[in-house]
């Protein structure tokens, strides 16, 4: 399997200075207290898929997973950058599997300036728009200018406006590796998103997952329904019930793992950002999920970053069998003097710090 990036340094973002992840595994696990940064850092992993474009930074905003929004997008984006910094920079840098180095540079400056209503409609694409003014005037508002520079060499420039609730078109798209993030949550809200599973060895690997939960679940079946928003119901048929239940009548834990190995195959040839693997999952559950999804992994040519506040679920992962440790390293996070670090442990390095030392790895 292939190590997609080896190294990965931070040198601002949000809260994060000048933190360093070197010698990355496939499986690399996050940990730390609160506040130490393990979600920032996999919102910056996540715009690897196209640093240049203002969208791919729309996970660190954190404006867009719940139903009704509660910051605007200039909020949001501005929330990207360092508070306590005169320099308005995120900086990061990189080192992929081939040895190659990049970097990445977004500035921003802060201001005010007038915009027409019809401006503003304009970007917000009119319906969406916030502003109730039917005759075009012009308005004070604040904004945000943002330069994004890969390698020194400026690629795009966008401005964000206050009441501005829509991006404009992608910039055209410069990958440096594929990313797929999710939320701790997203399970519960795109279950109706699961499909790659229904494919062929994928399916069967499923099925065999999902028994940990109800051993005696038959098939799991994609029913189309038009009259949903996804046209498609998932349902579940088990020894225990004469007719097929609804996959949402099943328990988080249930969702969350058929969720994940989703997640794993969309991402193949890539890099998985999963926060708080965990969640949902109870821990009689954890030994054959966790062993699925890495196996899955494996074979996907996918690079994991999996951040996590409980012992119990690291420890699965840890102990996952002899075939998969050479596979795996923990990092903790933790902040001194203003700036931020990562302890390394492969996963032999950790097993024995835990069972020998009493180290607490989180």
């Amino acid at each position: 399997m292939r190590k997609h990036l080896q190294q990965f340094k931070i040198q601002s973002y949000k809260g994060l200075k000048g933190l360093s992840l070197d010698d990355l595994n496939c499986i690399n696990i996050i940990t730390g207290d609160n506040n130490s940064g393990k979600t920032s850092l996999l919102e910056v992993l996540s715009t690897l898929n196209n640093p240049q474009d203002t969208e791919s930074w729309l996970p660190g905003t954190r404006i867009m997973g719940t139903r009704w929004r509660t910051s605007s997008y200039l909020d949001g984006f501005t929330g990207l950058f360092p508070a306590d910094s005169d320099f308005k920079e995120i900086s990061y840098e990189f080192c992929n599997d081939k040895g190659i180095s990049k970097s990445v540079l977004v500035k921003a400056d802060f201001g005010q300036t007038q915009i027409s209503t019809g401006e503003l409609n304009a970007l917000n694409r009119m319906s969406f728009s916030s502003v109730k003014n039917e005759e075009n005037v012009i308005i004070d508002t604040d904004y945000l200018d943002m330069t994004f520079y890969v390698n020194g060499e400026k690629k795009n420039e966008d401005i964000i406006y206050g009441g501005q609730d829509r991006l404009g078109r992608r910039q055209k798209k410069e990958s440096f590796l594929t990313t797929l993030y999710v939320s701790p949550t997203d399970y519960a809200s795109k279950i109706y998103n699961i499909s790659r599973v229904f494919a062929p060895g994928d399916y069967e690997i499923m099925l065999e997952m999902v028994r940990t939960f109800d051993e005696d679940i038959l098939q799991i079946s994609a029913v189309k329904d038009e009259n949903l928003f996804a046209n498609v119901n998932y349902k579940v048929y088990s020894k225990s019930y004469k007719e097929p239940l609804l996959l949402n009548a099943y328990g988080d834990g249930m969702k969350k793992a058929i969720y994940l190995l989703n997640a794993v195959i969309g991402a193949r040839s890539g890099i998985l950002l999963i926060d708080e693997f965990e969640t949902g999952i109870h821990t009689s559950a954890m030994d054959k999920v966790f062993s699925v999804l890495l196996e899955s992994a494996l074979r996907y040519d996918v690079q994991v970053f999996m951040t996590s506040h409980s012992k119990e679920a690291i420890e699965k992962v840890l102990r996952c069998g002899e075939r998969m440790q050479p596979y795996v390293n923990l990092y903790t996070l933790y902040k001194y003097d203003g700036k931020n670090y990562a302890r390394k442990l492969s996963c032999t390095e950790a097993i024995h710090a835990q069972d020998n030392l009493g180290l607490e790895l989180r």
